[in-house]
């Protein structure tokens, strides 16, 4: 059944389609792992999945929940210590902290031809809520995910308006991806309306 009250969990019916075909899956704010478990769950076989996060505990958090409760010998994935912005920017992950099954591996080739991105903005949750992602580096990860997208590729990002320094990552947002070609881009919005305290908001971005 979908949650039409959940916006992180209706996001799933998009990454459902897309993960019909998807091959290359980045998880670009991987928090304590819940969104990359689903992914990793539902992707096909022979699959490449990455997670980045910038804060050490939310990759050993992610690194548990995919050893724990993803069984898929069929499947690759990577967690990465590393900022969203400078990842994506390059492609290149340079050396992972913590990758299944094993540790500190250096990759040999950079992250390419992703088929789906997702973003969970705001804080990784139990933590400093000063750690959260900033608009100017949000900015920039989206800019380099869009250079790395296939072009049938999607983006899905949630943000958390609730707060001030959420507002202001979600209007940098919604005005940067407004301006992306509409012969590029499909590029949408879903809400809640009849909603106090300013719910979060989930923006989708389909390559054509």
């Amino acid at each position: 059944m979908i949650n039409y009250n959940h916006v992180v969990q209706f996001q799933h019916i998009f990454w459902d389609e897309q993960l019909k075909s998807a091959k290359t899956i980045v998880d670009a704010t991987a928090g304590n792992g819940h969104d990359l478990l689903y992914l990793a769950q539902h992707c096909l076989p022979g699959s490449t999945l990455w997670g980045i996060d910038k804060q050490t505990k939310a990759i050993e958090a992610s690194t548990k929940r995919l050893h724990t409760e993803c069984a898929r010998p069929d499947i690759t994935y990577h967690l990465v210590h590393g900022t969203h912005e400078d990842i994506l920017a390059t492609g290149n992950p340079a050396t992972a902290q913590n990758d299944g099954p094993t540790t500190n591996t250096k990759y040999n080739t950079a992250i390419t031809n992703i088929d789906l991105l997702i973003f969970n903005l705001g804080y990784f949750p139990g933590s400093d809520h000063t750690m959260m992602t900033k608009p100017d580096s949000t900015i920039q990860a989206i800019k380099g995910g869009l250079d790395l997208l296939n072009p049938k590729g999607l983006i899905t990002i949630v943000t958390y308006p609730g707060t001030p320094e959420g507002e202001r990552e979600d209007e940098a947002v919604c005005e940067f991806i407004s301006t992306l070609p509409q012969k590029s881009y499909d590029v949408a919005t879903w809400k809640l309306v009849n909603q106090a305290n300013k719910p979060p908001i989930l923006y989708i971005i389909k390559g054509r």
